[in-house]
């Protein structure tokens, strides 16, 4: 029994061997934004754009992302939020998710808020199956609210993962031009085994890469009534 219960032990985690890594980047995501469209109107966010991507290898990925804007009277200071939605599912019972990073770095002329998707309490929680938990992560250079990481909490074989970070940005205009580009790069990077054998796993990670730039005009029209 012992026995058994060793075999189906060492078959269901692995001995993982380290494999390949693919890298990515896709085209910017650009929002063209006019300042004299938006409301400063608490409450009244406009819709800047929507993107979205898909991909399909070891593991399935969709993604999506539709900020929205709002600005003060003054017509100088805006802040942007959205949700970034990020699926991904292993193709087959034989690839399981072991990690996600999910990264918001900012670039210029924008500051990140805490991306975590629950802001009460403390940063932690685990996905509705119990397969995940996700907290704040540290990277180098970043301030520890600019990430968040998903573990897998037992061997994952075959399991999604659905991750839907909010993005605060704040954007301040510091000059007179006539436009303001703002940028930012949303970085992914899935670890994940494929499974080799009996016993036996390959360790192979995906980083996809996103630049964004919300490009900021027509600040001259822009009204100090709240609603335009």
């Amino acid at each position: 029994m012992l026995l058994a219960y060793s075999a189906s032990w060492l078959h269901e985690r692995t001995v993982s061997f380290p494999g390949q890594t693919n890298e990515s980047t896709l085209g910017p995501w650009t929002f063209d934004v006019n300042a004299s469209d938006l409301s400063c109107i608490m409450g009244h966010w406009k819709l800047l754009g929507v993107y979205s991507f898909k991909n399909q290898s070891d593991v399935f990925i969709r993604m999506s992302y539709s900020p929205e804007g709002m600005r003060n009277v003054g017509c100088n200071y805006f802040m942007i939020t959205g949700r970034f939605r990020l699926y991904l599912r292993p193709v087959n019972d034989s690839v399981a998710i072991r990690e996600v990073l999910f990264v918001v770095e900012n670039l210029s002329e924008v500051s990140v808020d805490p991306i975590f998707p629950n802001q009460e309490g403390v940063m932690y929680f685990k996905t509705p199956d119990g397969n995940f938990e996700v907290t704040e992560a540290r990277v180098p250079g970043l301030e520890v609210w600019q990430a968040i990481r998903a573990k897998a909490l037992r061997p994952a074989w075959g399991e999604p993962l659905e991750l839907t970070p909010i993005i605060p940005l704040d954007i301040d205009r510091k000059n007179d031009g006539a436009t303001i580009e703002a940028k930012v790069r949303f970085r992914i990077e899935v670890e994940y085994l494929v499974r080799t054998g009996p016993f036996r796993s390959e360790k192979r990670k995906l980083r996809i890469e996103i630049p964004a730039v919300y490009r900021l005009y027509g600040f001259e029209d822009c009204p100090y009534e709240c609603e335009p």
